[in-house]
Formats: structure tokens, C-alpha cells, sequence
């Protein structure tokens, strides 16, 4: 039974892709080489722990009206969500 891969960034890999890319591996890609990339910056330079997250569920409608708006502004849902819930905290 085929299993699904997914990217880190959501795209979903066929088999033909998944073919593709261990020929490339197999035959041209020099692993001494290779570098790991980086992973997030952290939110908080001085933590140690990973940042925690927080899931929550919203009307398709509602995510697709906030997505548009924060693209629109150049932001990410996480970083409008982040600064609702600091002023949340403060009650302001």
C-alpha cells in the first residue's frame, strides 16, 4: 500500500516524484557535500526549549479573510496570532 508524503511545506510528493528524487540522490548528489539546513529561528533567543504550540479551530471563512489580510500586511497567522494573544495577556 502507497503511503503519502507530504513536504514540510504542504506539497504532496507522487511515487514519480519520490522515484525522481532517489535516482538524483543515487546518482548526483555528493553527500559529503550536503549541508542540514537550519530549522526556525527561535521566538526567544534566550529559551531552550522549543516554542510551544497552540491549535485552535476557525471557520474556513474566517481563516480565509485573516490569511488575505495578513498577506496583504506581509505577515504570517502565526505572527497576527502572536500579537493578539500578547494583547489579550496585557487586556488591552
Amino acid at each position: 500500500m502507497a503511503r503519502t508524503v507530504k513536504t514540510r511545506g504542504g506539497h504532496t510528493l507522487t511515487s514519480a516524484d519520490l522515484g525522481r528524487l532517489a535516482d538524483e540522490f543515487e546518482h548526483g548528489v555528493d553527500i559529503a557535500t550536503w549541508k542540514p539546513r537550519s530549522g526556525r529561528p527561535a521566538l526567544d533567543p534566550g529559551a531552550r526549549a522549543h516554542a510551544p504550540r497552540i491549535a485552535v479551530r476557525v471557520p474556513e471563512e474566517l481563516r480565509l479573510r485573516a490569511t488575505e489580510r495578513a498577506g496583504r500586511e506581509g505577515r504570517s497567522i502565526s505572527s497576527v496570532v502572536r500579537d493578539l494573544l500578547e494583547a489579550y495577556v496585557r487586556g488591552t
